[in-house]
């Protein structure tokens, strides 16, 4: 219909249909969204390492380093320094039980700005990034984000490797 030149345009605005339009594409957003956080949680890259998984995460990111750069890493321990390292470089160590009488250091080589502030067998809790460095060979370096002294825990052995 034309009336002075203007156009008037008639449409009917369906109240249900919309409602439906909208709540199927709200329905369709939040199965993309949930997919997406629980492939972020099923991929997830922080590793926790306990006394029980201790040798056994240590090993594994030995054995294939590149599956594990860029991870970040909880862990605790002990401040352990060779004599070559720099000033930044401590290794977070753990004693571990060979048997009832023989023990053998084991651990993280670790890079922190302030590594040299930090006490030789003071015990710390680590948060960090795994990276790819070089001590005598290729091997994973945490890249410490943040350190924090704690007491000495109660058991502070770990085992050798399961696998």
């Amino acid at each position: 219909i034309e009336v002075n030149n203007m156009k008037i345009i008639n449409f009917k605005l369906n109240i249900p249909k919309l409602i439906a339009i909208i709540s199927c594409i709200l329905a369709v957003g939040f199965i993309i969204w949930a997919l997406v956080r629980f492939l972020n949680f099923s991929s997830n890259n922080d590793i926790t390492m306990t006394n029980e998984n201790y040798t056994n995460i240590l090993k594994a990111c030995h054995e294939n380093i590149e599956q594990y750069i860029g991870k970040n890493i909880i862990s605790t321990g002990y401040i352990f320094r060779a004599e070559d390292f720099n000033e930044n470089e401590f290794v977070l160590a753990r004693d571990m039980l060979i048997n009832s009488s023989e023990a053998q250091i084991v651990g993280f080589m670790c890079n922190c700005k302030n590594a040299k502030d930090l006490e030789e067998n003071s015990w710390v809790e680590i948060k960090g990034k795994i990276i790819k460095g070089v001590y005598h060979g290729e091997l994973p370096i945490i890249e410490v984000k943040h350190i924090q002294k704690i007491t000495t825990p109660e058991n502070i052995f770990v085992y050798p490797p399961s696998v």
